[in-house]
């Protein structure tokens, strides 16, 4: 469905990418505005701050909450526009952009981003709820990681150089370079089992990280999460295949396993965090579930 963009509330992220992300707000709103749409500016203090910002808007009567800024910042805006209908542009500005790579949407091109918002075409995707042991449940687009995954997006964010990509796969190489498998109990929808693993991937959609494809089968639309186990291996081995998850074909070894499910529940000996959307969310065990086109974006 396609329908007319006029008044949009841009949330923006000043701290994106590390401060690049205000020289892509400036691009994009511009371009939005030569569109003749008109924008309201929207910087929180804090992610607390931000999220209100972003609900209050998703309350009044805009056409659509624009988010300039990377994963975490669209996953607070998924929690603002809940069950308003307001729908989602996005203007990436991160350092992953995980969310722009699944909805098509360029990452590297703010005016191009701004252009398919003021085209107001609208798509309903999936969205999921995560709900740990120690916390509220929360919203998340692309993929939640536990295990060495998470224990690698807590290094990489804790992480003052490099700025951008690198810092993931660096991270990823401290990390295995002391790795210990986990003891899991998993359900999917009616089925549980058990295994040892140094990592369990629920996503949404294919990628996280920056483009690392560890559920590289994932649909953001098709109602179903995707489940990506690792088992504990060889450490050589396992420095062997982690540059194979940027394209996906981690799935070809044997130490891979994968499942599609709408309900996953994930535990783990000893417990470990569970990670959304670059955002920490808790710590296992947690429940994760789909909700079907449960938001609009602008794509």
């Amino acid at each position: 469905m396609t329908t007319a963009i006029a008044r949009v509330s841009a949330l923006i992220n000043p701290a994106a990418r590390h401060g690049l992300g205000v020289r892509a707000a400036a691009t994009a709103l511009a371009a939005l505005r030569d569109r003749g749409v008109e924008v309201t500016e929207l910087v929180g203090r804090d992610p607390d701050d931000a999220r209100e910002l972003a609900r209050t808007a998703a309350a009044s009567d805009i056409d659509a909450l624009v988010v300039v800024g990377g994963d975490g910042s669209v996953r607070l805006a998924l929690e603002a526009v809940g069950d308003t209908g307001v729908p989602l542009g996005l203007i990436p500005a991160g350092t992953g952009n995980d969310h722009a790579r699944a909805l098509g949407i360029p990452t590297d091109d703010p005016a191009a981003a701004a252009a398919i918002i003021a085209a107001g075409r609208r798509r309903p995707f999936d969205i999921a709820v995560i709900t740990p042991a120690d916390g509220p449940s929360a919203v998340f687009g692309t993929v939640a990681a536990t295990g060495l995954d998470a224990l690698v997006t807590e290094r990489a964010n804790n992480m003052s150089w490099p700025k951008g990509q690198l810092r993931y796969p660096l991270a990823a190489v401290a990390e295995l370079a002391r790795m210990k498998p986990f003891h899991y109990r998993i359900t999917v929808d009616d089925n549980t089992f058990e295994r040892d693993l140094i990592l369990a991937a629920v996503g949404n959609t294919p990628s996280y990280g920056g483009g690392m494809k560890i559920t590289p089968s994932a649909v953001i639309d098709d109602g179903l999460l995707d489940l990506t186990l690792i088992s504990h291996g060889p450490r050589l081995k396992m420095f062997g295949l982690f540059p194979t998850m940027y394209s996906g074909k981690h799935i070809e070894h044997k130490e891979v396993e994968q499942f599609r499910g709408s309900r996953i529940v994930l535990d783990c000996v000893p417990t470990a965090p569970i990670y959304a959307d670059g955002d920490r969310i808790g710590r296992l065990p947690a429940t994760i579930e789909v909700r079907p086109g449960a938001v609009t974006f602008l794509a």
